[in-house]
């Protein structure tokens, strides 16, 4: 998704959870300034692919495509997988992610107004391939907007807007935050499911339970 078509979206979002557009692009320059984006060479793999986003209860499957978002790569590790692509904002075990980065994952790394202070920490200790994307719309080269907004989510609009066949969100569910009951991570979840709804591409749910669900 071009961000012509993201704008109304971002503009939904930020109303909705009162996050500051002016704070969106402190982070979005942050980042670009402390470490930007090496390659999309990565994201040329997503095309005609069959693609798997990890979630908190990630399970092994034989789908060869896989995407860990955010901090489902612990999940994923734990499973002996090692990820295709890392999605994250820095949050979760950013220890590990920098440590699969070294080992030669690329790593999509996001700015919003919210990491600012994570992104100063940890983004030029990456020094595997990273790309850098943001919330708002992008102040200039060297860091990109494909759309979505939590990690999980995010990850699928970077597939589709690189032509993925298919998307499976592995391990997710969409009503109940992991980690307990959360108001704002609740509102997430249905920003999430609603901003999947608008994706062209398939979209299987395999949830907490095991259960399958197309969105």
């Amino acid at each position: 998704m071009e961000f012509e078509e993201w704008r109304p979206l971002y503009e939904d979002i930020i109303s909705d959870f009162g996050y500051s557009k002016e704070k969106d692009k402190i982070s979005a320059n942050i980042l670009i300034d402390r470490r930007g984006t090496d390659c999309l060479h990565p994201l040329e793999d997503l095309e005609r692919r069959v693609v798997e986003i990890g979630g908190p209860y990630y399970s092994k499957t034989e789908i060869e495509f896989k995407v860990a978002a955010g901090s489902a790569l612990t999940q994923m590790i734990e499973n002996e997988i090692i990820p295709d692509l890392i999605v994250t904002d820095l949050d979760g075990d950013t220890g590990l992610q920098l440590k699969m980065n070294r080992k030669g994952v690329p790593v999509i790394m996001h700015a919003h107004g919210d990491n600012i202070e994570l992104i100063k920490r940890w983004a030029s200790r990456f020094d595997g391939v990273v790309i850098s994307t943001c919330q708002c719309e992008p102040p200039e080269e060297g860091i990109y907007n494909f759309g979505g907004f939590t990690d999980g989510d995010r990850a699928a609009f970077i597939a589709d807007h690189f032509g993925a066949k298919r998307v499976v969100l592995n391990g997710w569910n969409l009503v109940e935050p992991y980690g307990g009951p959360d108001e704002i991570k609740i509102e997430k979840l249905r920003w999430a499911r609603k901003l999947l709804s608008r994706l062209d591409l398939p979209i299987e749910l395999i949830r907490d339970n095991g259960k399958k669900e197309k969105i």
